[in-house]
């Protein structure tokens, strides 16, 4: 039988090729990207600075009020959009004390101020005028702060770094101290009363009219910021310490310590001279903005939901969305410049209608009711609200 023919010889195999690794991305969370972090700094030289001008030199009302709409109304009315979810109705309709903090004292809020403002109470009753406008004001103070607190938690969250309790502490009691440092220029006139002259402790005395008339004498409101003054200088030297010695290797908690020279510099312009508060708040008002994009346009619906359904639809158009936004916080906006935002305070309530003050008064409680819910709708250590944030500002496992 003849045999087959030898088969050729094959090419040696050329070697295999190493794959190269495959590099696993991480997801990454809503606040761990650089723009949202870059937005809130931004704001200060951005809009704070250029509001803090218009303020000191600046004679166009047209200005101050179209920023107050733009930044200042919206991230009041965006609250509401809390109440647009089916679930966030579910849970605070849950329970009575829930039923009570999402309802009813919202509802008591906005009724009482509008009659407040509508039967002149603050101008018939001028010693109950300065106690309302008074805690007005420490609540407005608080909330300034005690959300500066909160994001400054989430600045440093992002770095993946855990830092002790303790240190938390200390920064809540440095917000704090702003807070007692803006309440008492507000008690002394609207001016530091250091630099108010005829006092013990004036340093640098300023000629000229204080921004509304003290609510306390100047030797005592002296004292009490300089101690104010004395407390908060260490508190922010230990703020500092511990966002150093937390960083260690790490370099992620140089916009922490951005953000906390940010809001510091903006608590002092308005504990310095108080009319610059409004100023002072663009970086509070575009941080709002900023964090609550996720929860409007992010959180979960339920399909089943007619509430939810609408929701979603308004949301899927984010033009759309803050248009409405906007339309509704220029209607608050037109309501407190024809009151003037001064709750019948203003003297010229006079020969105006009860009918005509309860219209444009309609929306006075909306501060307060913006200060209120929002003590309770960040809170990460509640179990509905831990839940809905879940997943919003930083990848599983942060």
């Amino acid at each position: 039988m003849p045999t087959a023919p030898a088969a050729p010889l094959s090419a040696p195999a050329a070697p295999a090729e190493t794959p190269p690794p495959v590099r696993s991305l991480r997801p990454c969370g809503f606040f761990q990207r650089r723009w949202p972090v870059a937005l809130i700094l931004a704001a200060f030289p951005g809009v704070a600075l250029p509001m803090a001008a218009a303020v000191l030199y600046s004679a166009d009302n047209l200005l101050l009020w179209t920023y107050v709409w733009l930044f200042g109304m919206t991230h009041f009315v965006v609250t509401f959009a809390l109440y647009a979810r089916s679930e966030n109705l579910r849970y605070f309709a849950s329970s009575p004390g829930n039923r009570l903090v999402f309802f009813l004292v919202p509802v008591t809020l906005f009724v009482t101020f509008d009659l407040y403002h509508a039967l002149r109470v603050g101008a018939v009753f001028p010693l109950i005028g300065v106690f309302v406008l008074a805690a007005v004001r420490l609540a407005d103070f608080n909330h300034f702060n005690r959300q500066s607190f909160g994001v400054l938690q989430l600045f440093k969250a992002r770095t993946g770094v855990k830092t002790a309790p303790a240190t938390k502490r200390v920064e809540n009691l440095y917000f704090l101290s702003l807070t007692g440092l803006l309440y008492v220029t507000f008690l002394a006139g609207g001016r530091c009363p250091l630099i108010q002259p005829g006092g013990a402790l004036t340093v640098a005395p300023f000629a000229g009219d204080s921004y509304f008339p003290a609510l306390l004498p100047l030797s005592a409101v002296q004292v009490v910021w300089a101690g104010w003054a004395v407390v908060a200088t260490g508190l922010f030297g230990a703020v500092l310490a511990g966002l150093w010695k937390a960083a260690g290797a790490h370099n992620g908690f140089g916009a922490a310590v951005a953000y906390v020279l940010v809001q510091t510099a903006a608590a002092l312009m308005a504990a310095v001279y108080f009319p610059l508060y409004l100023a002072a708040l663009a970086v509070h008002y575009v941080e709002y903005h900023v964090l609550m994009a996720p929860r409007c346009f992010r959180a979960a619906l339920d399909p089943a939901s007619r509430l939810d359904r609408v929701y979603g639809a308004v949301r899927s158009q984010p033009v759309a969305f803050y248009l409405l936004v906007l339309a509704v916080a220029g209607l608050v906006t037109l309501g407190a410049r024809a009151g003037m935002g001064m709750m019948g305070h203003d003297p010229g309530d006079a020969g105006r209608s009860f009918e005509y003050l309860a219209l444009i008064a309609v929306f006075d409680g909306l501060f307060v009711f913006h200060y209120f819910v929002e003590m309770f709708v960040w809170r990460f250590g509640n179990a509905h609200f831990r839940r809905e944030l879940s997943g919003l500002y930083f990848a599983a496992g942060k």
